[in-house]
């Protein structure tokens, strides 16, 4: 109904939707600013926070379909910044293939998230320590609040359910 104020929630919801575009773009340009693919820095900063990981674990942790995972994971390797792997531990599959940072991969990583850092440093210098830790809690909360939408989406196979659900009007 035209002029009735959208419940609260609501409009929580397209706050949230709009933060999601706007670090969709502020990601794509620092990926072309560093001239990296921006799916390759989710996996960058995702190998370079875990280590050595599965393509499986991969597409589970960054919520894309596993040939996604693979594709990515592959041109990484290919530009030299991940190489894939056997696990050699004992009672491991050795079927299972595993993908990790290479040194110029950590490297080039370290650089990505120190350009990160300057551009949100610069962004939030108005903003107290204070109030960093405040948004941050509150985001937090948001996040865990809505993986509740979750259960509902999660069976649809698209990873993008969720987040189609938070933007719908």
């Amino acid at each position: 109904m035209p002029g009735t104020p959208a419940p609260a929630h609501r409009v929580l919801i397209d706050a949230v939707a709009r933060l999601q575009r706007v670090q969709r773009e502020v990601g794509t340009e620092l990926a072309r600013d560093l001239d990296c693919p921006r799916a390759a820095l989710s996996l960058l900063w995702l190998l370079d926070k875990a280590g050595e990981l599965g393509i499986g674990d991969v597409a589970q942790h960054l919520h894309v379909d596993i040939s996604v995972a693979s594709r990515q994971a592959s041109q990484l390797v290919e530009s030299g910044y991940a190489e894939r792997s056997t696990p050699d531990a004992p009672g491991t599959d050795r079927r299972v293939r595993t993908v990790r940072l290479t040194e110029r991969g950590r490297a080039f990583t370290a650089d990505t998230k120190t350009a990160m850092d300057a551009r949100a440093a610069e962004a939030f210098s108005a903003w107290t320590p204070a109030e960093l830790a405040e948004a941050s809690a509150v985001l937090e909360r948001i996040a865990d609040t809505m993986a509740q939408f979750a259960p509902r989406t999660a069976t649809t196979g698209d990873p993008r359910a969720a987040e189609l659900a938070a933007t719908a009007t």
